[in-house]
Formats: C-alpha cells, structure tokens, sequence
C-alpha cells in the first residue's frame, strides 16, 4: 500500500528511559558555622541558612584581618562530591584566591586540611560550584591565605554522602595487653581520648608494638583516621606507621605502608589519605624501637561507587504526518526533533529510541472514523547512559 501525500494522523509509542539522579542534601544545612571574626551582626551561620539572597544582610562577614577564615562542621565524616558558594552582589573581588579545604583536622582552624581548589574570581551575586572529588571530611574551610582582607559568603553548600568507616565490622588484635586496654576498644565508634575511660587501647612496652583490624573483606582505603590518647604522653605515637594489604606475614607489618605519622597532638583525631590502597587490614606499627601502643579510635573508610539508576517510560503518541514513517531516516529525524523539545522542557541525560512491536513493526495504522483517512501506531523510547 502506498502511503497518501496529505498529513496522515499516526499513533505510535516511545519508551523514554530516564536516568533518575538521587537528589543529594546540602549536608551543610545541618552543621554548625565558625568563622575567624565577626563584623557588625553578620554571623558565621548566615551562609548555611538554606538562602542564596546576596544582600549583605544575609551574608556572612568577618573583621579585616590576615588569612580570615569561615568553617563549617558537618558533625559527621562525608564524601564531599561538590562545594557551591555564593557571592556578595557588591565587592565580589574580595573572595579572589581564597581556598576551600576540606578534611579531618583542627589543626590551624581546619586551614591545614587538603585544597579542594583555589576560586580565581565568582562574578557578583553569582552562585559557581566546584568539584572536590570526593574528598573526605568533617570540615569545610573557606580560607583567604596570605593577605589581609574581609570574607563575605551569602551561601555555602555541601554537596555529599555519608563515609563508611568499615573497621567497625573488622575484628581488631594487637601484640600485647597492657591494663584493659584491649584491642576492639579502638573500633568501638567512641573517640574519647582518656585512656582511663576505657575507650583506648594499651600494649605493653615492646619492641615494634602493633594493632591491627581485620576487616573481613577487601576493600579499596581512601583515608584512615586516628585519635590518640588524650590525658597523657601523646608522643608515645610519633613515628608510627599505617600499613594495608592482604598479608598476614609478620602479622601484617609487611604490608604496603600509607604514611608514617609524625605527630597527632593529645587526643586529636588525624586522617591520613591512603588513596585507595587495597586490602584486608591496617596495621598500625611503631618500628625499631621499644615502646608502648595505644590508639583511642582508629577509622577505616573506603571507596565504593553506585551504579547509575535508571527508569524506563513507555510513551504513546499520534503523529500526524505525510511521511513515509518505514524509512529509517524519517523515523531517525522524529526521534531527533522529540530529543530537542525534551530538553526545551528541562529534561535531561536521557536517551530515546522507537520500540519494536511483538509483528516486528514499529508504527502501525489506525481506522478513523473521520474521511481523513487512517492513522499509524508505533513504539520509540529513551534511556538513561
């Protein structure tokens, strides 16, 4: 049969597969702000308000002072995907070369935890958002180094999820006991730092002392966390190394080495980036010297990815159309023009293709009642990548 050249009303169906982003939470809304100084009412909690208003009356600001300083404490170890600020509407260049740091540590008021990136320039009101990879921390730093100036932010938000600290399912040993501290008491999930609270471990003084959590599986180490005692002789730690692998030889001591610890102040916690070293257990070891062992926490997170999540649509349309519908670069041409009005519409990673329907066919013909002739039905549908 051969097709009329007058508009022919076609119905057909497409599949539109979706990817579905999980929407993540700006984890900054539920952590407590600090900053380096105030100036006038503008508190360090104004730019975890949930607004990106730009007046300055809804910003943050500090005092003029040397290396100003704004942190955020997320109350909770995260995988930091993505840092979105917002700037001032006036002044904009003063946020020029300041540094977002991201990490573990107090330490200089959190200055000194690793660089997520350095903002060249976010124009005026302007809201830019930056990559951190995935970065592992509690703390959020916003840090103008080396000069004196104002730091203004109207929004901070945290883009990220939760890091698993995997060695609270491992089964903890080390080389000797010394009092009640035992071994498990350095993956119990309590950071208290004096040992008489029993919340630490305790060898006896030995040459090369170690503790070790076996972890039950393998697993890809981003980072390992280490509080240290609190109350007392905190150099007793210095020189320590963090060791991950597979092996038991030498009760694990032979393992691939993370980093050596040159010094955790009294019952700070510290974290060491492993960069996705594979294996079974960490080892902590002081080498070549007699010495006593203890660790009031030891964390253990890993690197873990999520497939892609996906929904599939199933579409149906009429088409009104004088084309020939079988030929593969009309029907092509129809899946392009569907694909720019969905994304006109806001929608997006996405593909669309026509189903095939159970004849083998894609459109078909409908009966109208109407003297307009027949119509086609047909299948087509998009999927997520």
């Amino acid at each position: 049969m051969e097709w009329s050249r007058r508009a022919i009303p076609v119905s057909g169906i497409f599949l539109l597969f979706l990817r579905v982003t999980v929407q993540i939470d700006n984890v900054a809304l539920r952590g407590v702000a600090a900053q380096s100084s105030q100036f006038s009412d503008r508190d360090a909690h104004y730019a975890i308000d949930g607004y990106r208003n730009t007046n300055f009356g809804s910003c943050t600001h500090t005092a003029q002072n040397t290396n100003p300083w704004w942190r955020v404490d997320l109350l909770d170890v995260y995988r930091v995907t993505s840092v979105t600020i917002t700037n001032r509407d006036a002044v904009p260049e003063r946020l020029d070369g300041a540094e977002i740091r991201i990490g573990n540590s107090l330490e200089n008021n959190g200055i000194n935890n690793p660089r997520c990136v350095v903002i060249s320039h976010i124009p005026a009101g302007e809201t830019h958002t930056f990559q951190c990879n995935k970065m592992e921390g509690r703390y959020v730093v916003v840090v103008i180094p080396d000069r004196k100036e104002y730091l203004t932010l109207c929004e901070l938000e945290v883009y990220g999820t939760p890091a698993v600290n995997v060695a609270l399912k491992g089964v903890a040993s080390q080389s000797s006991l010394n009092g009640y501290g035992n071994a498990h008491n350095a993956i119990d999930g309590n950071r208290e730092s004096d040992y008489y609270k029993r919340s630490c471990t305790h060898t006896t003084q030995e040459t090369n002392p170690w503790w070790r959590v076996d972890l039950l599986d393998v697993y890809r180490v981003t980072a390992v966390s280490i509080t240290n005692r609190g109350d007392d002789v905190p150099e007793r730690l210095d020189g320590a190394e963090i060791r991950i692998g597979n092996s038991l030889e030498n009760n694990g001591i032979n393992n691939p080495r993370c980093v050596v610890i040159s010094h955790i102040p009294a019952g700070k916690t510290y974290t060491f980036q492993c960069n996705e070293m594979e294996g079974r257990y960490v080892v902590v070891v002081i080498p070549g010297r007699s010495e006593w062992l203890t660790l009031c926490e030891v964390e253990v997170f890993e690197s873990s990815t999520e497939a892609p999540k996906s929904k599939r649509t199933v579409v149906r349309m009429k088409i009104q159309s004088d084309a020939d519908l079988t030929d593969q670069a009309v029907s092509d041409q129809l899946l392009e023009q569907l694909h720019v009005e969905l994304v006109k519409q806001g929608v997006s990673d996405f593909q669309l293709r026509w189903r095939t329907q159970p004849d083998g066919q894609i459109f078909h013909r409908e009966e109208e009642e109407k003297e307009c002739g027949t119509t086609q039905t047909g299948v087509s549908g998009t999927e997520g990548g």
